[in-house]
């Protein structure tokens, strides 16, 4: 594998673990906020401690609101990604000079998608406008 791909392989990794790991430091905070609320609503609404320890759990081992939510935000998070780490290496791979079309679904499309459909441009021109799944478009 050439050098160049390498650092590109390499820069893609850097981005996206830099990205999962404030993405998932915001959902802890999120969710910790949650819990927070959820058990001081229930003290100050007289809930014995000992149903709210019960509520929590029954929460936590079958994916209720609270937790639910939470595991649900890491299984997205983690599945996209993968898929842009993917679209990294298939990048550096194909090469880093090519031109790429966008290529929309069409199906309950976003406005960016619907827009950018059909252009075409260098890798480095989709990064700066937002890559699909990157969280920079609508």
């Amino acid at each position: 594998m050439k050098e160049e791909s390498k650092a590109v392989i390499q820069s893609v990794l850097d981005k996206e673990l830099e990205s999962m790991e404030i993405v998932l430091a915001a959902k802890v905070a999120r969710t910790t906020i949650t819990i927070n609320e959820y058990i001081n609503l229930a003290i100050a609404q007289g809930v014995d401690p000992d149903i709210l320890e019960a509520n929590l759990l029954e929460d936590l081992n079958n994916g209720g609101r609270i937790f639910g939510e939470f595991n649900n935000a890491i299984k997205a998070t983690i599945a996209g990604g993968i898929g842009r780490i993917g679209d990294g290496v298939q990048y550096a791979v194909i090469g880093v000079d090519r031109k790429y079309r966008w290529s929309a679904v069409l199906i309950n499309t976003c406005p960016d998608c619907l827009e950018r459909h059909g252009q075409v441009m260098k890798w480095s021109e989709w990064e700066a406008i937002g890559l699909p799944k990157s969280g920079q478009t609508v």
